[in-house]
């Protein structure tokens, strides 16, 4: 550790400092604008992109204010648009507060990723160096600095420290904490930035006018948790703001759409009186044929099963006993959709869409080194868009502009496609399946044999996104020549060279007529685009969209493939128009057509198996069919259901922020399942492994879940394999569910002074979401009631903990050193052996409470939904 005493190891205010103090501190506010309870934080860009401290700052960009000077990330920056915008690199984040120091020598510590300065009342009492990790991989592997005390947060890799000692006098005094942030090729993260405040040889808390958190690794993540939790929520409020002006304008679009709707045959819901059970209009377009073709509807599912279902299919997670306990209190008969209402509003809604939007639109980032088709990681553009419930319009608008930040959450990202070499016709197909069911991947090198599709449909599209004549290249023709041409029956009718121009070929979906005001710039062929794409007068695009949600909920379509319609026929024309006009007139709300869909007796019916599809005939919707969780809503559900952080690690191998964003991606710590991407780089290099995050991404997979997305696919592979119970039954995140551990919402219902028959049925309620039936009471009691009433040990029992374990040591700038793949190997063996169990139980009970766990996760129940 670099050890530095500042002014000759004290710091004493009793001269100039109390003058200082006197004059410019007597009022609540300084003339920086610190106050007595808040960290006024400001930032400041357009610096100069070097290794210097020369440099004047002009007014800051943005300022907010937090709770201690302790750092893990700044708000972003929004466009005009309220798209994610990247800051200038690099840029200063300038800290300021009051804080109170009692009268005694106090060490004070700042940690920072790059330079900064820290100053007393405007006196420089410490600084930290500018970031100089070389990315040649040959770096040593070091342990994490923790020699300030057993108790302390190890220093993190990446970043550094220096400490120093002050005298207190029992007043307030200004710290101003100065940060560069970025530059030089670097990311612009701020790794765990801090200045902490103690006694000598004592414990470290970081610096507040507000809160005490001490500086030790439990406390420290739980107030970065808290942190980014503020920043999520100031960062919607900066989106709403930045993008004011644009969210009128979309008020008016939707107006105009209201108005082109209204020029539109429509198909108003039919008169039903019949015997079918009728809940909302949905259930009359779907009775008439039902009833016609004798075909009995399942009976509504109950309670318990409706709870499950509903929550799955808005938050992606199993209810809690919270839920489940508010969800029965309400007595009323529309409890239902009192529940669809309150889930609709929760956060989870966006957690939830966003692993299915990868899969459509091929989000395909790479940690390291990026290769083919990879893309920036826009999942946070999704993930926002969902959390504001943007019109469904203006997100496809917004994907198709691809503007804002590449590398950092902006829908840019999806204009990325790694060594492409035409990366719009890539994008065009994206789209086109996407937004308009129109499947062109054929057209890439020759006229689609089986769809009515050219190859100067592609490129034209692909042209409007360039903005420019798109060159079609050598890799879009047909190995073999004209021979191999002839031989497969296909059509090449462009040539490698050809330049084809911005055009708009899908006329019999809209014609290209934008009407006056709609385009923003009337010069910006890929706005077009957009609002061709998403006009009222163009059908399919709200079609497509309702019809995605319809298979969503009910297990399938109503035009099978969703994706592609160029044969496919749809089972009730007039319920899908219904629902595409419901979602125009609503302002393209996709939660207005969610409502109607999970509040029709269609969703609430027991559902049925694949079996009763019939192939080539419309299937009537007598009742859903039965669909197995995505991997996402799995891993989601389990970890939630045993109470557990996911601690996976950070989706990041370069983590002490040695390479550009370019070469290695920062994707954070997951705390949901979408948020994992591809760990493919350890293949070659056991050192770049990640064994806190391969059991997540080894299960997932075994689900259908791709790490790779290098096309678009609206449907995963749900065929039950050998994998899937194998990887249940024996993985070793399974067996982190089912431990128990002191960490763990089992231990502590196990410890609970309550009748054992109670304990039982507040496990299945947890992860099945209903009560035990009685022949499973009896088989659980019988197995858990020998020694219940002496499980617990008695004494003063500890915590049981894993060993100090090197996480965090190894990075790409030093993977070529053996001891990185020592370290790896280590921790994998960690991974494998699992939670430390509880000391708080004896040991044979144990477990046999974690075999009853264990059986429940294991079952069929548990992965498919009710």
């Amino acid at each position: 550790m670099r050890r530095s005493i500042c002014f000759a190891a004290t710091f004493l205010f009793y001269s100039y400092a109390c003058w200082l103090a006197s004059a410019a501190l007597a009022t609540d506010t300084d003339p920086n604008g610190a106050s007595e309870d808040r960290v006024l934080v400001e930032i400041f860009e357009g610096l100069p992109n070097k290794a210097s401290w020369d440099f004047s700052l002009s007014n800051p960009t943005d300022r907010y204010d937090t709770a201690a000077f302790g750092f893990v990330e700044v708000p972003h920056k929004y466009k005009p648009r309220g798209v994610r915008a990247d800051r200038s690199e690099p840029f200063l984040i300038r800290a300021t507060a009051r804080v109170n120091i009692p009268e005694a020598t106090w060490q004070i510590l700042v940690r920072c990723r790059n330079a900064s300065r820290l100053y007393l009342d405007d006196v420089q009492i410490a600084e930290t160096p500018f970031h100089s990790i070389a990315a040649s991989g040959h770096d040593r592997v070091r342990e994490l600095d923790a020699s300030l005390g057993p108790n302390i947060r190890p220093l993190r890799r990446g970043d550094s420290q220096r400490v120093c000692e002050i005298v207190g006098d029992g007043r307030s005094h200004t710290f101003r904490l100065e940060v560069i942030v970025g530059g030089r090729d670097h990311r612009p993260e701020l790794g765990e930035t801090s200045v902490s405040i103690g006694p000598p040889e004592g414990d470290f808390q970081l610096l507040s006018p507000e809160i005490e958190v001490p500086l030790t690794d439990a406390r420290w993540l739980k107030y970065a948790a808290e942190q980014r939790r503020e920043m999520a929520a100031l960062n919607q409020r900066r989106r709403h703001e930045a993008s004011a002006a644009e969210a009128e304008y979309w008020v008016g679009r939707h107006d105009l759409a209201r108005r082109q709707l209204t020029e539109l045959p429509s198909s108003p819901p039919p008169v039903y009186e019949g015997s079918l059970p009728v809940l909302n209009d949905i259930d009359r377009f779907l009775n008439v044929p039902l009833e016609a073709a004798d075909d009995k509807p399942t009976s509504r599912s109950d309670d318990w099963q409706f709870l499950r279902r509903v929550t799955l299919d808005i938050l992606g997670t199993f209810p809690t006993p919270d839920e489940v306990e508010q969800f029965f209190a309400d007595a009323s008969l529309s409890r239902r959709a009192t529940w669809i209402d309150r889930l609709l509003a929760s956060d989870g809604w966006a957690d939830n869409w966003v692993g299915y939007w990868q899969d459509v639109l091929a989000e395909n980032p790479n940690i390291v080194n990026p290769t083919l088709n990879n893309t920036g990681p826009f999942r946070w553009w999704i993930h926002e868009s969902f959390l504001d419930n943007k019109p469904f319009d203006r997100f496809a608008t917004e994907l198709v502009r691809m503007e804002g930040s590449t590398y950092f959450g902006g829908p840019a990202g999806f204009a990325l496609a790694t060594e492409n070499d035409v990366p719009t016709a890539a994008k065009a197909h994206i789209i086109g399946q996407a937004f308009l069911g129109l499947e062109m991947k054929c057209a890439r090198c020759h006229d689609a044999p089986y769809h009515d599709f050219k190859q100067r449909d592609l490129f034209g599209l692909a042209a409007m996104f360039q903005r420019d004549a798109q060159t079609v290249p050598t890799t879009s023709t047909v190995p073999g020549g004209d021979e191999a041409v002839k031989s497969l029956l296909v059509a090449v009718t462009l040539k490698p060279g050809d330049r084809v121009a911005p055009q708009w070929s899908f006329a019999a979906l809209v014609p290209d007529e934008v009407p006056e005001g709609v385009l923003q710039d009337p010069h910006d062929s890929r706005e077009r685009a957009a609002a061709l794409i998403t006009s009222a007068r163009n059908a399919r695009f709200a079609q497509v969209i309702v019809n995605r949600l319809w298979r969503r909920y009910l297990g399938r379509g109503i035009v099978e493939p969703v994706d592609d319609w160029e044969h496919a026929r749809p089972s009730h024309p007039e319920l899908l128009d219904h629902l595409a006009r419901e979602l125009v007139t609503s302002g393209y709300d996709l939660k207005h057509v969610a409502r109607l869909i999970l509040n029709s007796h269609a969703y609430q019916r027991v559902p049925r198996g694949e079996d009763v599809l019939e192939p080539g005939q419309p299937y009537l919707f007598a009742a859903p069919i039965r669909r197995r969780l995505t991997a996402e809503q799995l891993v989601d559900s389990l970890f939630l259901a045993a109470g557990k952080p996911l601690d996976a690690g950070p989706m990041c191998i370069d983590i002490d922020g040695a390479r550009p964003a370019k070469l290695s991606l920062n994707l954070g710590e997951p705390t949901r399942a979408w948020q994992f991407a591809s760990l493919s780089n350890e293949r070659d290099r056991p050192s770049l492994a990640l064994p806190f995050t391969q059991p997540f991404v080894t299960l997932m997979e075994a689900f259908g879940w791709r790490s790779s997305r290098q096309d678009p696919r609206t449907v995963r592979e749900d065929e039950a394999t050998p994998l899937q119970p194998a990887v249940m039954a024996n993985g070793s995140l399974t067996g982190r569910i089912v431990r128990l551990s002191d960490d763990s919402v089992w231990t502590s219902l196990a410890v609970q002074d309550q009748p054992l028959d109670e304990l039982i049925r507040q496990v299945f309620v947890r992860l099945l979401t209903r009560e035990p039936e009685s022949a499973e009471r009896r088989m659980f009691r019988e197995l858990l009631e020998p020694g219940y009433a002496q499980r617990q040990r008695v004494g003063n029992l500890p915590q049981m903990a894993r060993a100090p374990l090197r996480r965090g040591v190894v990075a790409w700038s030093n993977h070529l050193d053996p001891e990185a793949s020592v370290v790896q190997a280590e921790l994998e063996l960690a991974v494998l052996q699992g939670d430390p169990p509880t000391s708080r139980l004896q040991a044979d009970w144990r477990e046999r409470m974690e075999d009853m766990i264990w059986t429940l996760v294991n079952s069929l129940e548990m992965v498919f939904v009710p």
